[in-house]
C-alpha cells in the first residue's frame, strides 16, 4: 500500500485489489472525513492518473517544470 499526503490535507491510498492483485484502485479521505474510492485500474500509474484528475483536477501534461508534485 502507498500512500500520498497532498497539501490540501487530502490522504490517497493505492492498493492491489483482485484475485491475484494485479490491479490498482485508491481511495481518497479529507479533512472533513468525505471518503472518494475509485474503480478498478490495470497499473499503479492509471490508478495515479485518475486519482490526480479527481482530487487536483490535473491532466499529466499539467506539470510544468517536471518536478510531478504528486507523486505515489
Amino acid at each position: 500500500m502507498q500512500q500520498v499526503h497532498q497539501s490540501a490535507s487530502v490522504k490517497v491510498q493505492f492498493l492491489p485489489v483482485g484475485r491475484e492483485r494485479r490491479e490498482w484502485m485508491w481511495k481518497a479521505r479529507d479533512e472533513s472525513n468525505t471518503i472518494t474510492i475509485s474503480g478498478r485500474f490495470d497499473s499503479l500509474s492509471d490508478a495515479v492518473r485518475d486519482a490526480r484528475t479527481q482530487i487536483d483536477g490535473l491532466a499529466t501534461d499539467d506539470d510544468s517544470d517536471g518536478d510531478d508534485d504528486f507523486v505515489a
